[in-house]
């Protein structure tokens, strides 16, 4: 039963959408992980890369992320995306 929920939520969180209404309200779907949030900026981790949505007087209307879904109301001026940097090694060599 447990491996059957991990992989209903696997599939869910793979595929991503992301819908802006009059730049008001962003609804986005395959959210895996939420970062972090105030009123001006909200970050979260999707499948396709780091989504940073920012603006003025921003919040979270909708959290689901056990089914990979939020929606934000605020003013919205932008949305980046951008790859999650890589790791790097703790023995990583010195010269690079």
């Amino acid at each position: 039963m447990e491996k059957e929920n991990a992989q209903r939520v696997s599939a869910v969180v793979k595929n991503h959408m992301l819908t802006l209404d009059n730049r008001r309200r962003a609804a986005l779907t395959g959210v895996s992980e939420v970062m972090g949030f105030d009123e001006n900026q909200v970050t979260l981790l999707t499948e396709s890369g780091e989504v940073t949505i920012t603006g003025e007087g921003l919040h979270v209307t909708k959290l689901m992320v056990e089914d990979g879904q939020l929606a934000v109301e605020g003013k919205i001026d932008g949305i980046l995306y951008a790859q999650r940097p890589r790791r790097r090694s703790l023995f990583r060599r010195a010269d690079s």
